[in-house]
């Protein structure tokens, strides 16, 4: 079982490449249905995740965000990482209403016992984001 965190779970929203929103050590898994988000959120949590590291957010607040987030961050550099690709597909994600759930999963076994749960939920797709690459 994962311990919960000790430390202040960081910001995913104050995380960058370049500008580009890129939350290290975060899950982002987009869903069609808020239910199910709720479903994995709740799952997550009871796995003994810090309920301030799973965190969901609406479609209207995610593409709010992004679009300001690509507006704002649309240079060379910002393009270099091919972290706007993802982003891209959350904005697309956000348009057509999805409920995104953020969960910060730092290493491997943390990551491996939420993407227990979110791979046994109808997801629209699960970002892993690590330092050099999302996967």
């Amino acid at each position: 079982m994962t311990e919960p965190s000790s430390t202040t779970v960081p910001n995913p929203f104050e995380q960058t490449d370049f500008g580009i929103f890129y939350p290290v050590g975060y899950l982002v898994a987009a869903f069609s249905n808020a239910e199910d988000a709720r479903g994995a959120q709740q799952q997550i949590i009871a796995k003994n995740f810090d309920p301030a590291a799973c965190t969901l957010h609406g479609s209207e607040e995610m593409q709010a965000f992004l679009e300001k987030n690509l507006s704002e961050n649309n240079g060379f550099l910002a393009k270099l990482g091919k972290s706007d690709d993802a982003v891209k597909v959350h904005l697309e994600a956000a348009k057509k209403g999805a409920t995104f759930l953020l969960t910060h999963a730092p290493d491997d076994e943390q990551a491996t016992s939420a993407l227990e749960v979110l791979r046994a939920a109808p997801f629209d797709f699960i970002h892993r984001y690590h330092r050099l690459a999302i996967e």
